[in-house]
């Protein structure tokens, strides 16, 4: 099967959920270490958007060494069914490992075989294997550790790495991290928005493909921007944009441009729970401005 060289692949990584990463590798600073990272993706053609909700710590029977790591599957998979009775929609999307403590900086060749036959294995439920490996400490800066992104695909023997570029960190819901949690404080995290981010990328993905999902860092905020086509065949720029500091996840709309409708001053102010209920409803009540303002030419 033909995989470009350089995948479209774009991941969203919750902040909380690296920070419980880096707190296992603070933990275990002679041994590796490692666990699961679980969440939902949406493919787009040869496009993968990844949504990271959370990860799986090893277990209480993994076994560790400087060299080698194993984890307690049996207990993971527990956790992930007992998860997944709420979240039918999870997804096993990879594992995530340390080698900080030996000084290799790449996936050994027993990762990569490992990887490989996982991804191929009949059972195996996604067309890839996400592979998160944790290089070296970064004392004195923002981030406390390096760390590599790998994607392993079906049929294909290339470990692909995934540039920084395309690894989006998300700012995460604390009240909803702690729901997981309770559950004998086993998943690190989930993003507040990442579910609704999922289905706003598969409804535009369907009906509105023109517009396209960016990142501000300036802002620290997901947004959705593009044409939206309307009933006369003309069509106007929007902007959807998640806000950052919402404790429940929100989204505000405006359109870009010279001369906008006078309608969008009504929505200064007006949040909405996705991305795609702003679109909706932004279109329609322009749409009804439009048709309204045809009658009354027509009258």
């Amino acid at each position: 099967m033909f995989r470009p060289k350089s995948p479209k692949v774009t991941i969203l990584f919750p902040r909380k959920a690296m920070e419980a990463v880096f707190d296992e590798c603070d933990k275990y600073d002679v041994d590796e270490t490692g666990g699961r990272i679980i969440g939902t993706y949406v493919k787009k053609g040869k496009q993968y958007d990844i949504s990271v909700l959370g990860i799986i710590d090893p277990g209480p029977n993994a076994r560790r060494s400087p060299t080698s790591f194993f984890q307690d599957g049996e207990y993971q998979e527990r956790v992930f069914r007992e998860v997944e009775k709420e979240h039918p929609d999870l997804e096993h999307l990879g594992n995530w490992h340390t080698h900080h403590v030996n000084g290799l900086g790449t996936l050994s060749s027993g990762d990569r075989a490992t990887y490989q036959r996982i991804v191929n294995h009949e059972k195996h439920n996604t067309e890839f294997f996400y592979a998160l490996l944790v290089v070296q400490k970064t004392p004195h800066r923002k981030q406390r550790y390096v760390v590599r992104h790998h994607i392993v695909f079906r049929n294909d023997d290339t470990i692909h790495e995934i540039p920084d570029s395309q690894i989006v960190i998300t700012e995460c819901d604390a009240g909803r991290g702690s729901e997981f949690k309770s559950r004998r404080q086993t998943i690190a995290a989930e993003t507040c928005a990442n579910i609704e981010r999922v289905k706003d990328q598969e409804f535009f993905g369907e009906f509105y493909s023109d517009l396209k999902t960016g990142f501000s860092r300036s802002l620290e905020a997901l947004y959705w921007k593009g044409p939206l086509p309307l009933i006369d065949g003309s069509q106007t720029e929007v902007l959807v944009m998640e806000s950052p500091a919402s404790h429940h996840s929100s989204y505000s709309i405006t359109i870009l441009g010279p001369n906008p409708p006078e309608l969008i001053r009504n929505y200064r102010d007006r949040n909405f729970k996705s991305a795609r209920h702003a679109v909706l409803h932004l279109e329609k009540e322009i749409n009804r401005d439009l048709f309204l303002r045809r009658g009354g030419a027509v009258r």
